[in-house]
């Protein structure tokens, strides 16, 4: 897993380039909807935070049917790293059934063979090692979506907005060091994530990197809601949680002053705040994918300090052959 963590900054321009020849395809498309799950459909929701600014209607879906109506101006991305999810298999078939366009993005599996099959849009991702976990995919992804949108018209400058990302990682130098130190605080804790849009979804990422990687339970929540409800919770702190705060030197004053004032808050009750400023005068994207970078090293320090490897998620896994073989 660090392997696949230290190569991020360079997953960018590889996602971009196996997506190269895809999307000129596409003609009319005035809403995307990435259907996918688990690793293969955050890239979507974390795309949003260039796209939405820019105005481009993309949704993500995650369940075995889209629950919302499209046509033929709809282009439906089916989002799976093994190519054989089965939610996602059974969006493309719905997709397919209600007249959207459609393309597949795997790295092989049933996915990739369907598109072969029927001669759809495909673009394969490559999996650097037989180990490669999807969520150490994100950068794969999001150079890949960059490629295709910008490929169809509806997202100019994507693929340099998403290569300017990788480069602005790579200049991170002491990001190791400062994920050790923060392993070291939450080790033996449960850390709840709080951050202010559009950083929610990276809240929720960064969540689900301490489920699978340090296999721990966390949880995230967003400001300005959590002061409406959740923070009365910790009127009586019942386990050791830490708040983990993703602090945007950018946000409005109010929002600034509103954080200060939840942090205060928790402290006076009890709760241990870490806040982890997000670098100022950057791009939405580069800010998110900062703390992203930072959390994936911190999560594969306390799968250390836990003596857990963070590859393997063999709970998911024990699951799905649980749950037993789907045909469709």
């Amino acid at each position: 897993m660090l392997e696949a963590v230290r190569g991020l900054p360079d997953h960018f321009a590889q996602g971009a380039a196996f997506a190269a020849p895809v999307g000129h395809q596409f003609r009319g498309v005035r809403r995307v909807i990435i259907a996918g799950m688990g690793g293969s459909a955050f890239p979507g929701e974390l795309l949003r935070i260039h796209t939405d600014p820019l105005g481009l209607d993309l949704r993500v879906a995650r369940d075995y049917q889209i629950h919302e109506r499209f046509g033929a101006d709809t282009l439906v991305i089916a989002a799976s790293y093994s190519g054989n999810t089965e939610e996602t298999l059974a969006a493309l078939a719905d997709a397919r059934q209600r007249g959207a366009q459609v393309m597949v993005i795997s790295a092989g599996g049933q996915l990739a063979e369907i598109a072969a099959r029927d001669g759809l849009a495909a673009v394969r991702l490559e999996r650097p090692t037989p180990t490669f976990q999807p969520r150490a995919a994100t950068g794969f992804f999001l150079g890949a979506l960059a490629a295709v949108l910008e490929n169809a018209d509806l997202l100019p400058g994507g693929v340099a907005a998403m290569t300017a990302t990788g480069a602005a990682l790579r200049a991170h130098t002491q990001v190791e060091a400062r994920a050790e130190a923060i392993a070291h605080t939450l080790h033996g804790r449960i850390p709840v994530l709080y951050a202010t849009h559009p950083f929610g979804i990276v809240a929720q990422v960064i969540k689900i990197k301490f489920n699978e990687n340090a296999k721990m339970p966390a949880f995230f929540y967003g400001i300005p809601e959590l002061n409406h409800n959740e923070m009365v919770g910790f009127t009586r702190v019942t386990g050791p949680f830490t708040a983990v705060v993703l602090d945007d030197p950018g946000a409005a004053d109010r929002h600034r002053h509103r954080v200060n004032t939840t942090v205060a808050t928790l402290e006076t009750n009890g709760v241990p705040v870490v806040r982890v400023p997000l670098p100022p005068h950057e791009a939405p994207l580069v800010q998110a994918f900062s703390a992203l970078y930072l959390f994936d090293f911190a999560t594969c320090a306390l799968a250390a300090l836990g003596g857990v490897d963070p590859n393997p998620v063999a709970m998911v896994e024990d699951f799905k052959q649980a749950l037993g073989p789907w045909s469709h």
